[in-house]
């Protein structure tokens, strides 16, 4: 006998689906304004990699054509991730109605299609509102000077095509996230009630972690002039895409492995809860912070950089003009580079803290049952990220400094600047990650004052 629901009878539920209720504001609001932030970058920061692609080059080296391409190489994962993030929060908000209409005899295919279409509506009210903020910083984007030349109105503006075709990979990238985010949904009617998601960290991940590493360092080394601009650009761009993607796979086990020793170690409830939860899920306790770890990835290369140039031109006489206005035009992309970088890791810690709130509501309403105090609740939250915002502040560093080693020995030496710039920069990711935990509490507010404490 099937169980599939009438088609007359969908209407009702897909009206119980999609209808917003009090509850949802936050978590509705979170995602349209993370899509919002993604799509205000992607125009700005492909405008800018446009113009630098096209600049003059004399010299006929693609110096300009490498800048532009390292540019979007730094922010192709913090873009994906905090798009990946916005659309988990999207789907963890409709998880459980998502269970109940599975429960209630709805197909695991007309749940996907209603799901993936929300999800989607919901990116491209965030891509609309961010090329509505974009239009605004289009006239400070042509102030800015490259090889010497503003680039006035026309520079500043993408085509239409382009543009349109940049929204659209915004909306494609929450719909594969969401669709990635239901999957325990669509396995099963009882998937997500039952929680069957505890994954485990193989040590298979250091050994990955490991060759991905040793190869990009063994790329770098080799990469020489010879290579052609074409060649460095394609060596730099597969090198800090690989890395930065494989800082997802090490950084969780790291983070499992700190945290079980810590709870061996635990004396008080909000830390053996904070670990436990850690080690419920270390992928989800990553995801807290990998933001964070992206951007201290960025700041040791961007920082030795910068001391680098100030040496070369502190201590050279024999610097052209030419030159003075390419190390100005380096200095303006790794400025904007981590600048961007810590705009996308200041939503994505307001958004997985948001998510992260949902995903354990059961755990946070039965605690709130047996009486414990919601300071403790809030310690716990703070404690829970503590472990892997170690791990995200210290081992992405040491690998960029293992990168770009070289560099990094000059500017230890010879330019303050550059410590200076790290340790500025991984500071202010952890103090990011403190504030999204103390902005979310009134999501922590909302599912405990709820009457069903559910969604």
């Amino acid at each position: 006998m099937s169980t599939r629901a009438p088609a007359h009878s969908r209407m009702p539920a897909l009206w119980t689906l999609v209808r917003p209720t009090r509850s949802d504001l936050s978590s509705t609001a979170l995602p349209i304004i993370a899509f919002a932030v993604i799509s205000t970058v992607a125009l700005g920061a492909v405008a800018l990699a446009r113009a630098y692609w096209n600049a003059p080059d004399p010299e006929g080296f693609g110096q300009y054509r490498i800048l532009a391409a390292g540019m979007l190489a730094v922010l192709v994962v913090p873009v994906g991730t905090l798009g990946g993030a916005a659309a988990r929060l999207s789907a963890r908000r409709r998880e459980d109605r998502l269970a109940t209409l599975r429960l209630m005899g709805a197909s695991s295919s007309w749940v996907r299609r209603v799901a993936l279409i929300e999800a989607g509506l919901i990116a491209a009210g965030g891509a609309l509102v961010g090329l509505l903020l974009s239009m605004p910083l289009t006239p400070l984007l042509s102030l800015v000077e490259v090889a010497g030349t503003p680039l006035g109105s026309e520079g500043a503006r993408l085509p239409t095509p382009l543009a349109a075709a940049l929204l659209l990979g915004v909306v494609v990238v929450a719909v594969v996230s969401a669709g990635a985010s239901l999957r325990l949904v669509l396995i099963s009617p009882l998937g997500v009630r039952m929680r069957q998601n505890a994954p485990r960290m193989h040590w298979l991940r250091v050994v990955i972690a490991v060759l991905v590493v040793g190869g990009a360092v063994i790329v770098l080394q080799l990469t020489s002039v010879s290579w052609g601009a074409v060649g460095i650009t394609a060596a730099l761009v597969v090198v800090l895409v690989a890395v930065m993607a494989v800082l997802n796979l090490l950084g969780p086990y790291v983070a499992s492995r700190l945290a079980r020793r810590r709870l061996m170690r635990s004396g008080d409830a909000a830390t053996l809860i904070a670990m436990r939860g850690a080690l419920e899920s270390p992928q989800a306790a990553w995801r807290l912070v990998s933001g964070v770890a992206l951007a201290s990835f960025v700041a040791v290369p961007a920082g030795s950089l910068l001391g680098f140039l100030d040496t070369v031109q502190r201590l050279s006489d024999a610097v052209s003009p030419r030159q003075t206005l390419f190390f100005g035009d380096i200095r303006l992309v790794v400025v904007a580079a981590v600048a961007v970088s810590y705009l996308l890791v200041a939503c994505s810690v307001g958004v997985t803290q948001a998510a992260a709130v949902l995903e354990r509501r059961a755990l946070y309403v039965s605690l709130d049952r047996l009486g414990m105090p919601f300071s403790v609740m809030t310690r716990s939250r703070r404690l829970s990220v503590s472990t892997p915002l170690l791990v995200a502040a210290v081992v992405p560093t040491l690998i960029a400094a293992l990168l770009v080693i070289p560099v990094v020995g000059i500017s230890v030496v010879t330019a303050p600047l550059f410590i200076v710039t790290v340790a500025g920069c991984i500071a202010a990711g952890v103090v990011l990650v403190q504030l999204g935990v103390v902005a979310t509490t009134p999501v922590l507010r909302r599912v405990l004052s709820q009457p069903d404490r559910g969604l």
